[in-house]
């Protein structure tokens, strides 16, 4: 049945964003797409998806949206909890005028309650000026636990409902959960952190999922390698928290050999190369700033991964080893005190590695008031030990110092 554009079409209400076009002339015209985009099927939802999409939540400009869509991009993932349904709204502007069935919508709910499911569906719909979403996820869900029945039932209501097509959930920790996701029996769709940090390690998880007809997305593609990172060793070079200038504690041994930052990387590329060349995840949703990175991100589809980019990629994971949490999750349930070590690494990782302060300050804001007031500093040593070489103490100190 062909998809009725008139009804479901954007931009149905008004918007107090400024309307942009889908004509004329935009910054980065000039720039040449692919001759074809090889698009890939979203496991048994059928939807043929650009295998590079966009993650709304760090788009400043609507014209960015507008722009993907003249290039061939369909896949946008945007959530209701991003910038207070900001995020939403943005992307319906950028999408003024276009057909409601050339573009793929996928929103997002944190929802623990079916009541929160439901009234964050009605708010997200209201957002994206629409009366159907692509595909709803779950938002950030890590323990089989944060999926219960109540909310794969309220999955089944909202398609029932016609307000969603497809039900799904995002993970972190891709290999605790793949198992529960397939024994749900209605995970339609599936977004995962995947990237070259991790090497081989989600792979079986992967293919368990691929085999259930689960449509893979995967998120956090550029890990630490898409731009600038802070001099985190002189932000670490000051006194421990509470304990006075040269203090003893954790704080006071954990920064006195911090390595310097990481340098800049002007080309991320490899990065997205290295998640688009394995076919049985379906599309990927990097964070795009402007047109000129939208078109940068683009051009993976047609250069092929190389020995070259396989050795900057080495190179680039151990120089960012002492920063980069993998989200291996061998760190959960180590710290005596109850830290959540996984969700403070994560949560710092907004702000330092992909610039969105505001999500990083909402996400440690949301987090238990106990666990927010813990301070690592005050321990007189670390019990957390990282396989991967991450310095737990001293992220989770900057996570406190920024964040609290």
């Amino acid at each position: 049945m062909k998809p009725d554009s008139s009804r479901r079409n954007f931009l149905r209400v008004g918007l107090t964003l400024p309307a942009i076009g889908l004509a004329g002339s935009r910054p980065g015209a000039a720039f040449q797409p692919p001759s074809s985009i090889p698009y890939r099927t979203l496991g048994k939802t059928g939807l043929k998806v650009c295998p590079v999409g966009v993650g709304v939540g760090f788009t400043p400009d609507p014209s960015v949206i507008a722009r993907a869509v003249d290039l061939g991009i369909n896949y946008f993932d945007t959530a209701n909890d991003y910038s207070n349904g900001n995020s939403e709204r943005l992307l319906t502007t950028g999408l003024k005028g276009v057909p409601r069935d050339k573009v793929i919508v996928v929103s997002k709910t944190p929802a623990k309650t079916r009541g929160v499911f439901m009234a964050d569906l009605e708010d997200s719909l209201k957002n994206l000026a629409t009366d159907r979403i692509d595909i709803w996820l779950l938002h950030a869900k890590s323990k089989p636990e944060e999926v219960p029945d109540e909310l794969l039932e309220a999955g089944n209501e909202a398609k029932k409902q016609g307000k969603i097509r497809f039900f799904g959930v995002s993970t972190h920790d891709l290999d605790l959960m793949a198992d529960h996701f397939v024994k749900a029996g209605n995970i339609d769709a599936v977004t995962f952190t995947y990237n070259f940090t991790m090497g081989t390690g989600r792979e079986a998880a992967i293919a368990k999922l691929s085999k259930a007809g689960i449509g893979l997305t995967a998120m956090k593609v550029m890990a630490a390698n898409g731009g600038v990172l802070p001099d985190f060793s002189a932000m670490t070079a000051g006194r421990a928290p509470g304990r006075g200038p040269g203090g003893g504690g954790v704080g006071a041994q954990a920064r006195g050999g911090m390595p310097p930052r990481p340098a800049a990387i002007k080309n991320p590329l490899p990065a997205l190369k290295w998640v688009l060349r394995n076919p049985t995840v379906a599309t990927t949703i990097p964070g795009v700033r402007d047109i000129e990175m939208l078109e940068m991100n683009l051009r993976a589809l047609s250069e092929k991964f190389t020995a070259e980019d396989e050795r900057l990629l080495s190179a680039r994971s151990e120089e960012i080893r002492p920063y980069y949490c993998r989200m291996c999750y061998s760190c959960r349930g180590q710290c005596p005190k109850g830290m959540p070590v996984p969700d403070q690494l994560r949560i710092l990782a907004y702000a330092d590695f992909y610039g969105d302060f505001p999500l990083a300050q909402r996400s440690f804001s949301a987090l238990p008031k106990e666990v927010r007031a813990l301070r690592c500093g005050d321990c007189s040593e670390c019990s957390v030990r990282c396989p991967n070489g991450v310095r737990v103490a001293d992220r989770l100190i900057r996570a406190q110092e920024l964040l609290a």
